[in-house]
């Protein structure tokens, strides 16, 4: 299984970056670090583990340890990631 992630969600994880780090760099770090591994170790191993997405042929991967959502579809060999959402935030993908 592959794993892409779109030109949106690598924004999304670039923003996460830049919000937390204002407060704490060494934080931000570890709140992207842990989004990426999530995907990498679980998702990337078991693609059906989201739940049933809100848009339709989409699943959500709820990231443990902190708020956020990664919603993506599977499509063959390939898991593409659409968003990476704050659990506070409105919907936009």
């Amino acid at each position: 299984m592959e794993v892409r992630f779109s030109e949106s969600s690598l924004e999304d994880l670039l923003s996460i970056r830049e919000y937390i780090c204002a407060n704490n760099e060494e934080s931000a770090k570890k709140v992207v670090a842990h989004i990426l591994e999530q995907v990498e170790t679980i998702l990337i191993h078991n693609p059906a583990i989201g739940r049933a997405g809100r848009i339709l042929r989409t699943r959500e991967f709820v990231v443990s340890k902190y708020p956020y959502i990664v919603p993506y579809q599977v499509r063959e060999n390939t898991i593409y990631i659409l968003r990476v959402l704050h659990t506070s935030r409105k919907w936009e993908i």
